[in-house]
């Protein structure tokens, strides 16, 4: 990893991690005070532990860490700023202390309704000591002020200070003349990566037909070279355990974070296990198959038990596997089913739900409705409370639902012109950036292709949200980019 990079980079985060200049939250009917150099020194170990430029050989575990730090950065925010933002599911990578290049994933639920909480459970799920943060005082008498940043902290970290003149340049740096700097570096690292996509197009296409799959697939934003590394792991596998063949025979194997079936019947195989983990998994197929074939009866049985409502997967996100999914559905339609019989549905429900959709997830899930309309619930989720919410945002969940539809409708159309206007290699975007910030980027750069196009065509281009050349020469851009004129 290259050492001053890293230095540079560490600065974002801490000076953008920042929240803002108040923090006042009623806790047990008291006023509890933190101020923001107080959250920034605390989570400090947390940022150079997750650090997306510590996972220089892992493009995926970078793109991971990088949104969902920025979506923990909004959070804190809000929390700061006196309001309750929604509870938000985050996952971040972070190194194996035992096996060298191995990842470790860490689920972090922000639900707290404190800044102070939040921070003492990112510690505490990290294993990063909680010392200063329970060192703070409860209450303090003085305002929060514009943090202090000492110089021995920059020389110590190689951050730059947000007063100085580099910080605000970049601050008002836009999209275009970004690409003007940059697409050099990316033509220069896009060529060189060339022969590694050869690599996998010629790869997939082997396994494809030696094995007879249906379909060989990947996770979005996975680097090329992982990619080509783990396409050469199943080829070796392939090579040594000719029983497999007849297992995977017209199914679907995708490369994913973690290792098992999915309720589709999909063979998710995680990029960061080794290959015995593979062979274990495809080996118990059969076994699987049997699972696999009672999700559409108890997809029903929650239906059937909550008036024919839709029970379905959350869009924009990663494959659930099958023996998880079971559990979490077995568990809420037991709870269900005895709600029911005791209590009943309010008089105010329809004598249908089928226009409303639930998902059924972990435990730690949080109880939401999401951008896209669906409800999302835990498995532990008591049935009263659930009912409750279904009642207080059943029209809203119907609003959404079909403007989402609309608004699909707009990305496709959008994505194919900016495609095509632009003369771009290849468009996609970050699960996490919704279909109507992606219409709103897409829509400005077709604005804007007169003087876009001649820097980005022959691009392939991610749609995320931060500025950054991958090493294999992919461009991503943040989809609210500057948008003063270009």
């Amino acid at each position: 990893m290259n050492y001053l990079r890293f230095q540079h980079l560490s600065k974002w985060y801490i000076i953008n991690s920042r929240p803002s200049r108040k923090f006042l939250h009623e806790v047990n009917n008291s006023r509890c005070y933190l101020s923001s150099g107080q959250v920034t020194t605390a989570l400090r170990p947390f940022y150079f532990l997750v650090h997306p430029d510590l996972f220089g050989q892992h493009p995926r575990a970078q793109h991971i860490n990088d949104a969902s730090l920025k979506l923990l950065n909004g959070h804190l925010n809000s929390l700061i700023n006196d309001q309750k933002p929604k509870p938000l599911s985050l996952k971040f990578y972070i190194k194996n202390k035992t096996i060298q290049g191995s990842l470790n994933t860490v689920a972090l639920q922000l639900n707290k309704d404190s800044a102070r909480a939040t921070v003492h459970g990112i510690l505490s799920e990290f294993d990063l000591p909680t010392k200063y943060v329970d060192s703070l005082p409860e209450k303090s008498n003085q305002p929060d002020r514009k943090i202090d940043w000492h110089q021995s902290f920059y020389d110590a970290t190689g951050t730059l200070n947000p007063e100085d003149e580099l910080y605000m340049a970049r601050r008002r740096e836009n999209l275009y003349s970004w690409l003007i700097k940059n697409m050099g570096e990316a033509e220069r690292r896009l060529a060189v990566s060339e022969p590694i996509r050869q690599d996998i197009v010629r790869l997939r296409l082997w396994l494809m037909e030696e094995l007879s799959l249906h379909q060989l697939s990947w996770q979005r934003g996975l680097g090329t070279t992982h990619l080509r590394g783990c396409l050469q792991g199943l080829t070796a596998l392939t090579t040594h355990h000719k029983e497999i063949k007849q297992v995977l025979k017209g199914r679907t194997i995708h490369f994913g974070n973690e290792t098992g079936v999915s309720l589709e019947g999909i063979v998710v195989l995680s990029t960061s296990e080794v290959r015995n983990q593979w062979l274990k998994v495809i080996c118990k197929l059969p076994e699987q198959d049997p699972m696999i074939q009672r999700i559409p009866d108890m997809q029903k049985a929650v239906s059937n038990t909550l008036r024919d409502i839709q029970v379905t997967h959350r869009k924009y996100q990663p494959l659930v596997l099958v023996e998880d999914y079971i559990q979490y559905l077995k568990r809420l339609v037991t709870a269900l089913g005895d709600y029911k019989g005791r209590n009943g549905f309010p008089k105010s429900w329809p004598e249908s739900l089928s226009s409303l959709q639930l998902v059924v997830e972990s435990a730690a899930s949080p109880l939401m409705l999401s951008p896209t309309g669906q409800i999302i619930a835990p498995s532990s989720c008591p049935p009263w409370l659930l009912v409750n919410f279904i009642t207080e945002n059943m029209e809203e969940a119907e609003k959404m639902i079909s403007n989402y539809q609309r608004v699909r409708d707009r990305e496709k159309e959008s994505y194919k012109k900016c495609k095509e206007k632009l003369g771009l290699e290849f468009l996609d975007k970050d699960d996490s950036v919704m279909p109507d910030m992606m219409i709103e980027c897409l829509e400005r750069m077709l604005d804007r292709a007169y003087r876009l196009s001649p820097l980005l065509s022959g691009t392939r281009l991610w749609i995320t949200h931060y500025y950054s050349i991958m090493l294999d020469g992919e461009v991503c851009i943040p989809w609210n980019w500057d948008q003063e004129k270009l």
